[in-house]
């Protein structure tokens, strides 16, 4: 109950990643709010987590993270209800194969898996610079698949060219491209920003859409179907103590620090900041 005080918001909070830091972070006693895309999915999660932490300390608010004006909806209603906020968890994500299309105007994959983390982040950052000790935690990738990012700023949705692997790359990089960026923007305040690997977690990323020959590979896969339910570097990450002196660090799933810092060029982490706040200005 060491942090029975605090508060957290995770995002993908209802299944996979999201639901396994949601969980571990419960376990401490702190205050954890959930985002779910509906009110059924949460209701049975934050049933799912009491069960399993006996915290009474744990909700969910909705929103759907693939529409910018949804994820400004949920800033709002945050603020109007929580006047601290002691860890964001940028955890959601969600697999397109085919490309979508927003009403925003917006491809969906890089709504949902990077552009709502960056949007929702902004619209707390007043808040977490409030709190003592606050950290955003981002999920990033295998690191072994980091070591030479690729990002093209000028088709960020993928018009030429869209496929599930190029979408989840280009995902991938521009959140650990955001959350470094962010660390450096943040290098003069109490906040902090950090990246983590989360490893392998039993997850529903496998389920719906998924093509058979990807669902095959998953039901051969024994790292897959031995994935665990918790996430150790994600939960680590998120509750560490003095987060300024972590500002800008990659984690692992075993929670060790790895230096990818000086792949991802901080020319372009900055350029991707201003297009990101061009495609997600309000008209």
């Amino acid at each position: 109950m060491k942090l029975k005080d605090k508060t957290y918001l995770v995002t993908g909070g209802t299944s996979g990643v999201g639901k396994a830091i949601a969980t571990g972070i419960a376990r401490t006693g702190a205050n954890v709010v959930i985002v779910s895309r509906n009110t059924s999915n949460g209701q049975q999660t934050v049933k799912e987590i009491l069960e399993k932490t006996a915290n009474k300390n744990v909700s969910f608010v909705t929103a759907d993270l693939s529409l910018m004006k949804s994820v400004e909806q949920l800033s709002m209603q945050f603020k109007q209800q929580y006047n601290q906020l002691h860890g964001l968890v940028n955890a959601a994500g969600a697999w397109y194969f085919k490309k979508e299309i927003t009403s925003e105007g917006i491809d969906k994959s890089f709504a949902i898996n990077y552009l709502s983390h960056f949007v929702l982040t902004n619209n707390l950052l007043d808040l977490i610079k409030a709190t003592d000790d606050a950290r955003i935690v981002t999920v990033g990738g295998a690191p072994r698949f980091l070591k030479k990012p690729k990002i093209d700023l000028k088709d960020l949705q993928l018009t030429k060219s869209y496929s599930w692997f190029r979408a989840t790359n280009l995902a991938m990089f521009a959140r650990v491209y955001f959350g470094f960026e962010l660390a450096d923007r943040l290098q003069n305040t109490p906040a902090s920003s950090m990246l983590f690997h989360p490893g392998f977690v039993k997850s529903n990323l496998g389920k719906g859409t998924t093509p058979w020959w990807l669902k095959l590979l998953f039901s051969l896969s024994s790292d897959v179907r031995n994935a665990p339910e918790s996430c150790e570097s994600g939960v680590y990450v998120a509750t560490k103590e003095n987060a300024k002196s972590a500002n800008g660090k990659f984690f692992d799933e075993k929670n060790n620090i790895i230096e990818l810092r000086d792949k991802f060029k901080k020319s372009i982490g900055n350029e991707l900041w201003l297009l990101s706040e061009q495609l997600t200005a309000k008209k």
